[in-house]
């Protein structure tokens, strides 16, 4: 009888042994993905819901000293970001995010802003060129409304995005410069009565209530009845339909994806199932789908290479 348990205990071992040497010899494949702080939330559902239908990879965030070869996926946020002279690199847009005037809620100027509805002229007024609020700009006068304008610094910033919409570079914008992440944007404003900015939806509204953050207000805009009403209903959800149904002048709305090899086999691979699997997820996180005929186009690209590979 003891013989018998020392033989099963033996074999018990032997399998564990070789399950540990075969998983040791057959390591998890691993995908590299520089990303930005904005966007991180959405490529993590991404990649935890990947791993799950693909348990042989590993998805993982690069480093800040990770080196370019390193990466196997590199994020970018616009449309001049995807350009490039290398002739192996490729681009995939796997959404959208739109970027929305907002400022305190406690302005006191709110009442006067809903009442003249920032036309695009106006807009560029607000942000670009003089106060549009100041009545009487002759320099001796007291202006007769305070406001501060805030705008981001940072290479990731979308400070770029919106001032390039209205046809100026992000020197135009007046105001103060926040450096870092322009999700400290909304933590001036919200400490700052006068404070006025731009960002996108996943950083001005709560992605767990769907609600507006705390202290915010949405600058409304001249726009069609319809639009504006959906709009002052300050719910994520609604904005998106919204925005994925129906292109509106006043709201930059710009591409995100990202550039990677040619040849890399398992980035086309996960990228594919973004396009095809992954697409639910994006409002979930505050960002819109991209657009379905690039949509079609990108995945019947990457099938094709992907088959090209095959063989």
């Amino acid at each position: 009888m003891k013989k018998f348990r020392f033989i099963r205990l033996s074999l018990v071992v032997a399998v564990l042994f070789s399950t540990n040497v075969i998983a040791q010899q057959n390591p998890k494949e691993v995908i590299y993905i520089k990303s930005a702080r904005f966007a991180t939330p959405l490529i993590e559902k991404w990649a935890s819901e990947y791993q799950k239908a693909n348990p042989q990879i590993e998805v993982k965030f690069a480093g800040g000293q990770s080196s370019e070869g390193d990466i196997d996926l590199s994020f970018i946020s616009s449309d001049n970001e995807g350009r490039t002279e290398n002739g192996n690199q490729v681009v995939s847009y796997t959404g959208r995010y739109a970027l929305l005037p907002v400022t305190n809620a406690n302005n006191p100027l709110l009442n006067e802003l809903d009442r003249k509805r920032l036309n695009g002229k106006m807009l560029e007024d607000l942000f670009f060129n003089n106060d549009i609020l100041d009545e009487n700009p002759e320099p001796s006068n007291k202006q007769k409304h305070d406001i501060t304008i805030y705008s981001g610094t940072n290479i990731t910033s979308f400070a770029g995005v919106f001032a390039s919409h209205f046809g100026y570079s992000t020197a135009d914008i007046r105001g103060r410069k926040i450096s870092g992440d322009d999700i400290f944007l909304m933590n001036a404003i919200q400490k700052d009565h006068t404070g006025i900015t731009f960002n996108n939806l996943s950083y001005i509204f709560d992605i767990e209530t769907r609600g507006l953050k705390n202290g915010l207000a949405l600058i409304p805009l001249d726009i069609k009845k319809e639009q504006r009403e959906i709009l002052q209903q300050a719910d994520i959800d609604k904005a998106i339909t919204l925005l994925e149904k129906e292109r509106i002048s006043l709201i930059p709305v710009e591409n995100i994806g990202f550039v990677y090899q040619e040849n890399n086999i398992p980035a086309k691979r996960f990228l594919k199932w973004i396009l095809s699997e992954g697409q639910k997820y994006n409002q979930e996180y505050g960002f819109l789908k991209a657009e379905e005929t690039i949509l079609s186009a990108q995945l019947k690209e990457i099938e094709d290479l992907l088959l090209t590979a095959s063989f």
